[in-house]
């Protein structure tokens, strides 16, 4: 039932869409607008029957009993549909599609709806040809699944991918919205706003997904940190980028008529970047910790679909130069602060790209395994990184159009962080988190002093404001927590004390070792008591061995001491004794407030569209 029904609107969709090409639907429906709104409908709903498929465990779907188990929680057979490649990509397809619908109510111009849902069909393709997430296999009435992957197993496995998803695939609306301009000639301002509004609505899915990911990763791989410049992190991380890019871009494309083509690029190459990413996690041409649906075979059908985006941007950028005018400035303007903020972001983008697919080049083209780890990204990119946040400082007050108004506040400022970073250099002793400092309280000091000017309107720009401070909060809570925190691996032995010394004023106490049978893991937890100053902490870590598969799993415990954060997982587990690891992250919550500020921010910047 569920593989004739989902085979039935994947092939359904194809055919409807061959008919809305070839000017048949005219003769169905006086309006496109209708039968392109049966089309997105018609190609999302093999996603919803494939859910459904899940919830009831219809195991005669192969991708049902590879990815779920009978006696999973609801929830998470729900979720399992795009915890498959299969599902995945079918996820993929269903939102460009809800996207599709939602930009058909503020635009329903045919032309540009046509590249929205052929880029929809070739996913669609791809499926039938070589991923069909509807395969049957034979009926076994003892089959109960094989079950999802423990690790994602999790609260946040329900909302991080549908998340990030959609601030990947909402750059698609940028880039049909992009390649329509350039083919049609039509540089409206209507349509480059068009662009900036969802543009935004991307980069919130987008910071809201990666600030899941990250939280998730922390607090269930045991890592006991927040980014490890992981390969999958680092995919996600580069349209982020190219996005933040596209939208300061835009503004000057707005408001002074400048940098269009350039703006255009942004958002052409911005999806392109998503789509790559989606290729090389897929593909399995990289190697993560994130990765659990791959395919080699069928990841190199991607790259098809890559290609043809890429000749199409191409071929827009040589038809199209001629129709600019060479865009001109002064140096000391919005308009050049802002071209170099783009250019800084592109490089950082570069400077990830490069890391993440220069060890599959080295194996390929010189047969050598190249790692490349935090070392390179903590130095190129961080480097590239400062002046952002300095440009960040400055730039919302300058004019546009014009030279900045000569005064002194910008030396007072400068001034200022000199002391404030010799001071917290002398009190901590941190060369790199003092650095912090300096680059980050320009930006500290003039939000502030806008933000609370007597007699001014810079409270409109609050969304703004915001953004920038929470940008600046999280890189100081980010070096903080990376420079400060400690760790300790301790084992208690049966038979000897169960209280171990961690410092002066504070030590670990093994209260209890207890195992839970649940309905489809074995759950062994650990309790354990830090006192600290007569203050006490509760941490439970445990290990969970999932059924069937017998896999092992870390669970984290954490417990909150204000901004910072006692960090616990369990290391080994024996009859006669236990090792733990335990953390101390100081000012790990500050980052994560920061990181829910800036979601926030963006959320404002989109309540604002008039």
């Amino acid at each position: 039932m569920i593989s004739n029904l989902g085979n039935f609107f994947l092939f359904f969709s194809l055919i409807s869409i061959t008919i809305f090409y070839t000017g048949w639907s005219k003769k169905i429906f006086t309006s496109d607008t209708v039968f392109l709104n049966l089309i997105y409908v018609t190609s999302a709903s093999p996603f919803l029957v494939l859910v459904i498929g899940f919830a009831i465990s219809d195991y005669t779907v192969l991708n049902i009993f590879q990815n779920s188990y009978i006696d999973d929680p609801i929830f998470y057979k729900v979720t399992s549909a795009w915890g498959s490649h299969e599902g995945s990509i079918l996820l993929w397809i269903f939102l460009i599609n809800i996207y599709g619908i939602f930009f058909l109510k503020t635009n329903s111009n045919k032309e540009i709806h046509k590249q929205i849902i052929f880029i929809s069909s070739l996913f669609i393709l791809y499926l039938l040809i070589s991923s069909n997430p509807f395969q049957k296999i034979e009926l076994d009435a003892t089959l109960e699944g094989l079950g999802l992957n423990p690790i994602l197993q999790h609260l946040l496995f329900i909302i991080h991918p549908p998340t990030l998803f959609l601030g990947y695939i909402g750059l698609i609306i940028p880039f049909v919205l992009a390649s329509h301009i350039l083919i049609s000639k039509n540089f409206s301002e209507d349509l480059f706003n068009q662009m900036l509004f969802w543009s935004k609505i991307s980069w919130f899915f987008l910071t809201f997904g990666i600030v899941l990911g990250s939280y998730w990763a922390y607090s269930e791989l045991g890592w006991g940190g927040w980014w490890f410049w992981d390969p999958v992190e680092n995919i996600s991380l580069i349209p982020w980028l190219l996005n933040t890019a596209l939208i300061h871009s835009l503004q000057v494309s707005i408001k002074s008529n400048q940098l269009k083509l350039w703006s255009l690029n942004l958002a052409l190459y911005s999806f392109i970047a998503a789509v790559f990413g989606t290729f090389l996690v897929r593909s399995n041409l990289i190697v993560s910790v994130h990765s659990f649906a791959t395919d080699p075979l069928r990841g190199l059908f991607l790259i098809m679909i890559i290609a043809y985006l890429f000749i199409v941007t191409l071929r827009l950028n040589v038809k199209s130069v001629s129709y600019f005018n060479q865009d001109t400035f002064k140096i000391i303007s919005k308009e050049t602060f802002l071209l170099l903020n783009n250019i800084f972001f592109i490089a950082a983008a570069l400077t990830v790209l490069v890391g993440t697919i220069y060890p599959l080049f080295s194996e390929i083209f010189y047969n050598s395994s190249v790692s490349i780890g935090a070392p390179y990204y903590n130095f190129a990119f961080n480097l590239l990184m400062a002046p952002i946040i300095l440009l960040m400082a400055f730039a919302p007050q300058i004019k546009w159009g014009e030279h900045q108004r000569k005064n002194n506040q910008t030396l007072y400022i400068i001034f200022i962080s000199i002391v404030i970073t010799t001071i917290v250099y002398y009190m901590l002793g941190n060369i790199f988190f003092s650095l912090s400092i300096f680059i980050t309280m320009p930006l500290f000091i003039k939000s502030f002093l806008v933000f609370f000017k007597k007699n001014s309107k810079d409270r409109r720009f609050f969304a703004q404001w915001l953004a920038h401070l929470s940008i600046g909060l999280f890189i100081v809570a980010a070096v903080y927590t990376e420079q400060f925190d400690y760790e300790k691996n301790i084992t208690f032995e049966k038979g000897d004390s169960n209280e171990i010394v961690l410092d002066e004023d504070a030590f670990l106490l093994l209260e209890n070792i207890k195992d839970t049978d649940l309905s489809n893991h074995q759950k062994i937890s650990v309790d354990l008591i830090v006192m600290e100053n007569n203050l006490k902490y509760s941490l439970s870590p445990s290990k969970n061995i999932y059924q069937p598969s017998g896999q092992v799993t870390n669970e984290v415990s954490t417990v909150n001491k204000y901004f910072d954060q006692y960090y616990a997982t369990i290391s080994m587990i024996e009859s006669d004794k236990v090792s733990i690891n335990l953390v101390y992250k100081p000012f790990i919550n500050l980052l994560w407030i920061s990181s829910i500020l800036l979601v926030f921010s963006i959320f404002l910047s989109i309540m604002k569209r008039k």
